[in-house]
């Protein structure tokens, strides 16, 4: 990832002769401990609403039946 486009354009923060990165790996690693956190709690999320509308759809069932 650590590269420039000289025909387009682009550099590519951290590449040779590009803008230094904005954050440090430390900041880097916060990020990512941060949206693995996130991505538990979305999955949670939808575990739960499933199991919820898997219990309403059983007891609606059970009483109809």
């Amino acid at each position: 990832m650590n590269e420039s486009h000289p025909e387009q354009n682009i550099t590519i923060p951290g590449g040779p002769g590009g803008a230094p990165l904005h954050f440090t790996p430390e900041e880097w690693q916060q990020f990512r401990e941060s949206d693995l956190g996130a991505c538990r709690s979305v999955v949670v999320l939808m575990a739960s609403i499933f199991t919820v509308g898997l219990i309403l759809y059983a007891t609606i069932d059970y009483l109809i039946w």
